[in-house]
């Protein structure tokens, strides 16, 4: 909204001559000239009566006035109005998360955030780290959370926290309870995986990958959930590599094993996903804000069940 016209007509009547007013303004006498005849131009009427050597308002003027100083009130109240709108953190807020992220981080994540901006609403859903990355490039969701990290310049990452892989079997299987595990012992031991498209198979493919067992991937079950592996695992159907967030419940329930395998890989990390030309909402900004402020947390977190599983 252009009110400059206003605000030095408003300034010519308080300080009752076009050169006091320019100088209160920071403008040329000619400046404030060309402002009042345009709006006396504007609005057929003179408002200011020139004729006595002074700057006096015409019955016109002296009713302009009145609306001037009204308008600007209302541009100032509308103004804060807006501004308040701004930094107000509202509305609604889509994600997209991996099994992990989903299940076991984001919600510890989001009981807070909604509790400290509670105008948010936030949807949280569930998928593959692949479908995720693919959804937050369509611009279906404000923001994604992955184990799986693919280069791409419309893509922008930060860390969410980090995760540590760990084997697990059966409560009664052989191998638990043994401090060394080494390949040998893991050949011919079913494998049961995630499906394809999860962050955690492409990083247990590496770690077999890494001790010689590529063979492991042929022939065994697979399921779309982290729950289900873990379920199939204390049914005695196989061993599986997956996440000390999602493992460690179990493990302290005497459920599954833990098994101390010697392996490379098996930290990895957990990332926040945005899409570069997308303009934050007030609640994803507030969101991405929170991400970084519990990372250390988080990390505390991994370290307590870090210790606890070994």
């Amino acid at each position: 909204m252009n009110t400059k016209s206003l605000r030095i007509f408003v300034e010519v009547a308080n300080a009752g001559s076009f050169s006091a007013a320019a100088r209160n303004l920071g403008l040329t006498q000619p400046a404030v000239s060309f402002q009042i005849r345009t709006l006396e131009r504007d609005y057929g009427n003179t408002l200011i009566d020139r004729s006595t050597g002074h700057s006096r308002l015409t019955e016109a003027g002296r009713s302009f006035l009145e609306y001037a100083v009204s308008i600007l009130e209302m541009e100032a109240q509308l103004r804060g109005e807006m501004e308040g709108r701004r930094s107000e953190v509202a509305g609604a807020l889509t994600i997209a998360a991996s099994n992990i992220p989903g299940e076991y981080i984001m919600p510890l994540i989001l009981a807070g955030y909604r509790e400290r901006y509670p105008l948010t609403d936030p949807c949280l859903d569930i998928t593959d780290s692949e479908r995720v990355l693919e959804r937050v490039r369509a611009g279906e969701v404000d923001l994604g959370c992955v184990g799986l990290r693919e280069e791409d310049e419309r893509l922008r990452y930060g860390l969410l926290c980090e995760d540590r892989l760990v084997f697990i079997a059966p409560a009664n299987h052989p191998l638990a309870g043994r401090r060394s595990i080494g390949p040998l012992d893991l050949e011919g031991i079913p494998f049961i995986w995630r499906e394809e498209g999860s962050g955690t198979r492409s990083h247990m493919v590496r770690i077999l990958a890494d001790l010689g067992l590529e063979a492991a991937v042929e022939g065994t079950m697979q399921f779309g959930s982290t729950m289900a592996v873990i379920q199939a695992v204390a049914a005695g159907d196989g061993v599986s590599v997956i996440s000390l967030w999602a493992a460690d419940a179990y493990i302290q329930q005497g459920r599954v094993a833990a098994l101390k395998v010697k392996a490379k890989d098996l930290r990895r990390e957990f990332h926040y996903v945005l899409l570069r030309r997308r303009p934050l909402s007030s609640a994803a900004d507030a969101l991405v804000k929170t991400l970084e402020e519990k990372r250390p947390e988080l990390a505390r977190r991994l370290e307590s069940l870090s210790a606890r599983a070994s």
